[in-house]
């Protein structure tokens, strides 16, 4: 097990919810708890050692495919991860 603390926060919750995605972002917060640096890395590299950091989930015959936006925060102990934005594949919304 890691010792890697993952959440999802209330708003990226509610719109996974209202895209029926709850159950996959539950499993990217699983899967961000083992791999904390599993997304692309989005502007420079920081001394304080905070990462943003972008992935994506793929669609399924319930959910649409959704780009994930997260902060990594390793220092201070214990390292974590928080799920800050969802964005649907365009068109979803619409």
């Amino acid at each position: 097990m890691s010792d890697v603390i993952a959440v999802v926060t209330a708003r990226a919750a509610r719109l996974a919810k209202a895209l029926g995605a709850e159950q996959s972002l539950e499993e990217l917060r699983r899967e961000l708890e083992l791999m904390p640096r599993l997304g692309v890395l989005l502007g420079p590299h920081r001394q304080d050692g905070l990462e943003v950091r972008k992935t994506r989930i793929e669609a399924t015959s319930g959910a649409p495919g959704l780009a994930v936006a997260y902060v990594y925060t390793p220092a201070p102990p214990p390292p974590t991860v928080a799920i800050t934005s969802i964005t649907p594949d365009d068109g979803v919304l619409e």
